[in-house]
């Protein structure tokens, strides 16, 4: 297999450290950030705060898919919940809108953990969204339909 398409050599342009405030969507809030800040291509190595409730997917077996799962519908989690841990990607669609690719752990009051892909407008801040993203200065990650997997996948160039 050769790999070399899969990958790019990048260092990062810059760190830009934020808080997304009580209220607004983690997605919602990331892609407000990024439009400000002017960020195309990056990475989330962090965030850390409190959710009023989380919304996700996860992967479930289906024999009939490409790669035998697909992903469920959305998972509502109601909060008040901790935001233990979300790390993710920043590019851009094929279409040129800016996405936001992220996966998370919360606990909910019971101390039990949920993770998954967040799903955009259901993941509100309760308290703070602290985060950290880190601007890439050379390798761009555009979204686009993957026939291998038959899901719409970051593609490195």
């Amino acid at each position: 297999m050769d790999l070399k398409e899969h990958f790019k050599e990048s260092g990062i342009k810059r760190v830009v450290a934020g808080r997304i405030p009580r209220g607004v969507d983690l997605i919602t809030g990331i892609k407000e950030i990024c439009r400000e800040q002017d960020i195309k291509h990056g990475y989330i190595p962090m965030c850390i705060g409190s959710l009023i409730t989380a919304r996700i997917i996860y992967a479930i077996p289906d024999e009939k898919a490409p790669i035998d799962f697909v992903y469920c519908s959305p998972v509502d989690i109601e909060g008040p919940l901790e935001l233990l841990y979300v790390q993710g990607l920043i590019g851009l669609e094929d279409t040129g809108e800016q996405s936001v690719h992220l996966h998370m752990l919360v606990s909910d009051k019971d101390m039990r953990v949920f993770g998954g892909h967040t799903v955009e407008g259901g993941n509100i801040v309760a308290a703070t969204g602290e985060i950290i993203i880190h601007e890439l200065d050379e390798a761009e990650f555009i979204r686009q339909y993957d026939e291998q997997t038959g899901f719409r996948l970051f593609k490195i160039r």
